[in-house]
Formats: structure tokens, sequence, C-alpha cells
């Protein structure tokens, strides 16, 4: 029987990669949750509007302008944490978002909070 050395095992070295923004990990992960945001804000502004749509072209269904009514309150509470996630990216990143998104972003996360408070003073 042959003893063989055994040689010590080393440890695994963790690496940390830099993936090429130069931003935080933290700040990353700030970015894509407002980006996610913003993104289901609008498509809940589309969806209300088309329901919306749909529901003046068929004034019997009431359960369009329901679903018209839910995906603009839905949109509204996504607004509001777009719009308090907004200061959170800019104290994070150390570049800004790029000026046009942030204009959209503010527009489409402002539409549905100012179409309910329109809608409340018609009441």
């Amino acid at each position: 029987m042959s003893k063989r050395k055994t040689k010590p095992r080393r440890q695994k070295q963790v690496r940390h990669v830099e993936h090429g923004t130069g931003e935080s990990r933290t700040s990353d992960a700030a970015t894509v949750a407002w980006t996610v945001s913003v993104t289901t804000v609008f498509l809940c502004d589309i969806a209300a509007v088309a329901a919306h749509v749909y529901a003046q072209a068929n004034p019997q269904l009431g359960g369009a302008r329901m679903l018209s009514q839910l995906l603009l309150f839905s949109a509204a509470g996504i607004g509001f944490i777009s719009l308090m996630l907004l200061p959170a990216v800019f104290r994070l990143r150390r570049t800004p978002p790029p000026t046009g998104f942030l204009v959209f972003a503010v527009c489409s996360s402002l539409a549905p909070i100012l179409a309910l408070v329109v809608q409340a003073l018609q009441r």
C-alpha cells in the first residue's frame, strides 16, 4: 500500500465581479425596483384607459367600469410608491437616470393620482 501525501485544501476565494456600470448593488436594486414600478404603472394606465373605453361602449356591463376603476386605483398606488422610490434612486446612484425616462416616469406616475383627485372632486 502506498501512502499518498494529501495537499491541504485551498479555500475558495470569493471574487467580486464588476458588472461595468460603476454602481453599487444597492443602487442597482433601487433602480430596478423603480423602473419595474414605472413599467407597472404605465401598463395599469393603458389597461385602465382601455377598460374605460370598453365600459363607455358597453354601458350595460358594470364589470368593465369596475375593472377600469380598480386598475386606476392600482396605478395610483403603485405610482405613489414609484414617486417615493425616486429620491432613493437619486441619492444612491452615481449618475442620475436619463432625463427622458425620468420625465416619462414622473408623468406616468402622477397621471393616475391626478385622475383620482379629479374624479373625487367631481362627485
